[in-house]
């Protein structure tokens, strides 16, 4: 499966799809001239940019491959401004079966992006989905649900066709590295969190340690004062907030005028 381009990286105009007249038996797929993708949108039938094991359409029997990214925009998002948006590729802008009708109570422009890449998409199911997900970070306006490596579309006959003047392929890719990029970032925050939460942890078990082995009947206040400015040096911004707890649990609790003059004796 050589994609819009050949081995040598060149156009062969042609994309993979796969048609049905049932919603998930009978997808069977085919390489086509991009030239026919007009007719797809129109067909009385459903249709899908992957192709499915045994033509069953499912995660489970989604192929790596897809040579379409394909979005649909519902809602307050005009063509024109798709036309803008999108204006730097190859592809088409179709209409679907609810454009300018009623739906949820709103009548807007519906319709569809169809956009060939620069390569096929061999991606698996869950990283198809991630990759999906970053394109939707930047075409803010189009229907979660696109990003489903099994999803389908619905032909429609009356569906009016615009074609992208661009001179650019989709480069999938590069959407898929900024998503990588991300998850890697949020995964090194999230574990910061937890080295964070657990060094904290072990501190204040250290802090209630030397305070029950130094908070004793003529060593309070010292034993408080020590503590407190250990906390101080080690960055501890809920301070004030576990030295006044761990002196009112203490049994023997220093009074309120002694802990805020040691409480200020360390700022």
């Amino acid at each position: 499966m050589n994609g819009f381009c050949d081995g040598e990286n060149q156009p062969d105009g042609r994309v993979l799809v796969s048609f049905s007249q049932h919603q998930a038996e009978g997808f069977r797929s085919e390489r086509i001239l991009f030239d026919r993708v007009e007719g797809m949108v129109r067909f009385k039938g459903n249709y899908s940019a992957t192709a499915f094991r045994e033509e069953y359409r499912d995660g489970e029997h989604a192929l790596p491959g897809q040579e379409l990214i394909i979005l649909d925009f519902d809602d307050r998002y005009s063509i024109g401004e798709a036309m803008l948006d999108f204006a730097e590729y190859v592809g088409l802008i179709a209409t679907t079966r609810n454009h300018l009708r009623e739906k949820h109570g709103v009548v807007a422009e519906r319709f569809r992006v169809i956009l060939p890449t620069d390569k096929p998409i061999m991606l698996e199911r869950e990283a198809f989905k991630v990759m999906m997900a970053e394109v939707m970070r930047r075409f803010v306006h189009a229907d979660p649900a696109c990003k489903n490596i099994d999803r389908m579309y619905y032909g429609f006959p009356e569906a009016e066709v615009y074609y992208l003047e661009g001179g650019r392929l989709f480069d999938w890719e590069w959407f898929y590295r900024a998503a990588m990029v991300r998850l890697h970032e949020r995964e090194w925050l999230r574990r910061g969190r937890e080295r964070r939460a657990e060094s904290e942890a072990s501190l204040q078990k250290s802090y209630r340690t030397f305070f029950l082995n130094r908070f004793v009947p003529g060593n309070r206040n010292n034993a408080l004062f020590q503590l407190a400015c250990w906390m101080r040096d080690d960055g501890i911004v809920e301070l004030e907030q576990l030295l006044w707890e761990l002196n009112n649990g203490s049994g023997c609790p220093l009074d309120e005028h002694e802990v805020r003059r040691i409480l200020r004796r360390v700022e």
